[in-house]
């Protein structure tokens, strides 16, 4: 029964929620369960008491939710400090994150500015240190002076939303800083005081960490970092790329495969020793306790210590509560009831932060440990341990070979919907690629790379012993998996399923797993979930080849990037936003709206210039997508992007066409994109390092596309003397929708150019809080008294129009205006969960 409450009290959990947004929906879906249960209870399919338990755990859910959202709401520390840059006092409370160049931290703010005693706040800053002049462990003291900003992120249909993720894990501000001097350490806590233990622990990660960056080389370094002390920063994009496309991603940090497999060691190691015990010794330990009891007792003591060194991360601590969990079953003689103790597991992780049911991590390291439950779950006779195995080695060995198979399969098809729609992928090939890689990484390169992690935490060596073999294992494991990635088709990517589907794949494999004896039940409900993967894996098209115009102005901060989908189906993609350290537009938010949108190949990509913020993102779409033909200006650079933009082009086997005033880079049906720009003959010389951007934005490509009685002009970074030239020779005339040159940039303000044009819609598209201060309000204003609506992406995220070509009319969509809106108590409570509805109608039938 301990089971069924705890699914009410999670399902109470969603349900509290989303009160905030729907509550009618809400106190609809309490009343409708009170009147299935009643029913079930006079059917006599349920007892009445069963009955109140249930529907007590729903409500419990439901209140805690609501308790514990209340306790948690975001303090408003940006709106306390302002715009300027103030000083910031706090404590480091969570483990720190190191890569190369780069060190970022929790911090608890105590003070904000340097007196006035309303500014002794308590909140959670995200910082981000550039080029870090020290280490820093949890419990220091430190102060800084950055300028604070909410948590923010893109805003596309279907995309990661980056704030929303930040806001769950308790941060309420964010800032940067650089210099080895930005952050001033102020001191730690001495004593026995509770962060005793974790500086400790940050002590042993930093020598780790030290040691294996000063002894091994990428990839072996990022790989070593990633899967012994939970740091998975060095991690190049490569290398995630690869172990992703061969689903053993979860490999690179500690998860709860890596903290089960350390633990399955210990368990049977600790209990082979205590067999190996003389026969006396065994006899009277017997009387007391038996081998399994130690084994269980003692499982507990490596598991710890690998979590610590992970830096006991959230994800981290909710395998290790799950496996303690079911360490304390086996004692209790009750490991066959895995899944009862999987349900307490849940059941503490809810308890401890009710948010973790909305996190990727636990989702998957849930779906996974419940799917080997189900694979191995058989009841175990702790009277028979000390008999001697009477099958042998080759049968064993085949037994155990079936049921990792079986394992891994049902690991495979529990994740496979969350896998399919967080990473637009079904990995297919971690079938196989798991039985390889598992068995390597954890029964091999963690006890050896643990091991030199324990000696150099132990005895504070400057380089891993062992260094060799931790380099060969690594780099093997590398090259394995990259020679796996390489298989055709290994990188499968489809669109992200429907919740809705999802939903109704769980349920039927729910209903096969719990109706054994009905087995053409059981047939039907297996067809139906295979049915739905084929469904998923198949992706198709179901739009842009139904005589419709799409064109959607993705929102990648400081950044263009624009997806043309054309009504025979052929796809245009015009820059894909810039590359940060940690985030890249193109593989973050332009390759996965591709997917979502079934798109896995374009026909035409456009580079308009090359300047990081335009074609950052290029190389690695270019990387994913086959692509028909590529297009710039024809300018080159020395900068690191523009080359490994080259090298992906050089991979793929590209050839770069030039664009230049008067080409058509497409005509189909009635719809033709031609350039505009740059003009015909112009060479401009990039030696200047004063003008250097000035001659790029002025050579972007410009293009516009005529689609029946549609028009759009895509003006790129086109600064003032570009747009009076193309004003006066009258190539750029009435464009119903325009993206509004170099992001409403001054120097891009031709009012003659605006007044040509005359567009209907102007789309910006800007990052929120850049420092150049675009758009400026100059250029609004220029665009206002033209009568154009203007759209932001840093106010709207993404914005799309669609449009037939039978008609002159279009729909206008906005990626934020889905976001849900808490509703207010008044007269307007009713439409306002209606509009909130609609959103949800959205997010649920999002493909």
């Amino acid at each position: 029964m301990l089971a069924q409450i705890t699914i009410a009290f999670l399902v109470g959990l969603l349900v509290g929620s989303g009160f905030p947004f729907t509550p009618f929906l809400c106190i609809g879906f309490l009343l409708l369960t009170a009147i299935v249960l009643v029913g079930l209870e006079r059917s006599g399919w349920l007892h009445s008491r069963h009955s109140s338990m249930l529907y007590a755990g729903l409500l419990v859910g439901l209140l805690y939710w609501t308790v514990f959202a209340w306790l948690s709401t975001p303090v408003s520390l940006h709106r306390l400090a302002g715009n300027a840059p103030l000083p910031i006092t706090g404590r480091i409370t969570e483990p720190v994150h190191y890569a190369p160049g780069r060190a970022s931290f929790h911090l608890t703010v105590s003070q904000l500015g340097n007196a006035p005693a309303d500014r002794h706040r308590d909140g959670t800053l995200r910082i981000t240190w550039r080029e870090p002049g020290r280490d820093l462990k949890q419990g220091d003291l430190v102060t800084l002076t950055a300028r604070i900003h909410p948590p923010s992120g893109q805003v596309n249909p279907g995309g990661f939303d980056y704030a929303t993720y930040l806001i769950r894990h308790g941060v309420d501000a964010t800032a940067s800083v650089s210099g080895p001097d930005a952050v001033r350490w102020l001191g730690s806590t001495n004593g026995l005081t509770r962060w005793a233990l974790w500086r400790t622990v940050d002590e042993w990660r930093d020598r780790i960490r030290n040691a294996a960056v000063a002894s091994l080389r990428d990839p072996a370094r990022g790989i070593y970092l990633g899967i012994i002390v939970g740091q998975p920063g060095y991690l190049t994009a490569e290398v995630r790329d690869a172990f992703m496309a061969t689903g053993t991603v979860h490999i690179l940090s500690i998860s709860g495969s890596h903290l089960g497999l350390v633990g399955l060691l210990s368990f049977f190691l600790i209990r082979h020793t205590c067999r190996r015990l003389p026969a006396q010794w065994l006899l009277g330990l017997s009387r007391h306790i038996t081998s399994t009891r130690i084994a269980a007792l003692g499982t507990v003591i490596p598991v710890t210590i690998y979590a610590l060194l992970a830096g006991a991360e959230v994800a981290t601590v909710r395998s290790w509560i799950m496996i303690v969990v079911f360490l304390l079953s086996v004692w209790l003689g009750r490991q066959e009831h895995l899944l009862l103790s999987l349900a307490c597991a849940a059941f503490l992780i809810a308890l401890h932060d009710p948010r973790a049911l909305y996190d990727i991590s636990f989702q998957l390291s849930y779906c996974s440990v419940l799917a080997i439950a189900l694979v191995i779950r058989r009841p175990s006779d702790e009277s028979g341990e000390h008999l001697p195995p009477s099958r042998s080695i080759r049968k064993r060995l085949e037994d155990w070979l079936t049921t990792y198979a079986w394992i891994t399969g049902g690991i495979t098809l529990a994740t496979l919907p969350l896998v399919a729609y967080h990473f637009n992928q079904v990995a297919w090939l971690g079938l196989v690629a798991n039985l390889v890689v598992v068995p390597l990484a954890g029964l091999l390169l963690v006890p050896l790379g643990l091991g030199s992690a324990l000696w150099v935490a132990a005895t504070g060596n400057a380089t891993l012993p062992g260094t060799f073999l931790n380099q060969a294992g690594m780099d093997f494991l590398s090259d394995l998996v990259h020679m796996l990635a390489r298989l055709p088709g290994a990188e499968w990517h489809v669109a992200s399923p429907t919740l809705i589907s999802i939903v109704l794949f769980y349920g039927l494999l729910i209903m096969a797993i719990s109706l054994p004896a009905h087995h053409r039940v059981r047939l039907i409900c297996f067809t139906g979930a295979i049915i739905l993967v084929a469904w998923w894996v198949w992706s198709p098209r179901m739009w842009g080849q139904d005589g419709s115009l799409r064109v959607t102005f993705l929102d990648v901060g400081q950044g263009d990037a624009t997806v043309i989908e054309l009504p025979d189906g052929e796809t245009v993609l015009i820059d894909a936003g810039t590359r940060h350290e940690t985030w890249d537009m193109g593989r973050s938010v332009v390759a996965p709206y591709l997917w979502d949108r079934s798109i896995f190949r374009l026909d035409h990509v456009i580079a308009t210039h090359p300047q990081l913020d335009h074609i950052g993102g290029l190389a690695s779409v270019l990387r994913h997508f086959p692509v028909g033909h590529y297009w710039s200006n024809g300018l080159t650079r020395q900068e690191l992007f523009y080359q490994e933009l080259q090298r992906a082009l050089r991979h793929q086997g590209l050839s770069e066409s030039i664009a230049v005033e008067g080409e058509e880079i497409l005509a189909t049906g009635t719809c033709r994109l031609s350039v505009l720009n740059p003009a015909v003959g112009e060479q401009p010389q990039l030696s200047a390092p004063t003008n250097i951007g000035t001659l790029l934005n002025n050579q972007s490509v410009v293009t516009k596309l005529l689609c029946g009685p549609h028009s759009f002009l895509f003006a790129a970074d086109a600064e003032a003397q570009t747009l009076s030239r193309m004003a006066k020779t009258d190539v750029s005339a009435s464009a119903r929708i325009v993206k509004v040159p170099h992001h409403g940039a001054n120097s891009s303000l031709d009012e003659q150019w605006i007044r040509h044009v005359a567009p209907e819609i102007a789309v910006i598209s800007v990052g929120d809080r850049n420092p150049y201060g675009h758009p400026t309000q100059a250029v609004l204003r220029a665009y206002e008294q033209q009568g154009s609506r203007i759209f932001r992406t840093d106010r709207d995220g993404a914005v799309s129009i669609a449009a037939r070509l039978s008609s002159p009319l279009f729909e206008l969509s906005r990626a934020r205006a889905t976001e849900f809106r808490p509703i207010r108590f008044g007269a307007s409570m009713f439409h306002d969960e209606w509009l909130n509805w609609g959103r949800l109608r959205c997010q649920m039938g999002r493909a």
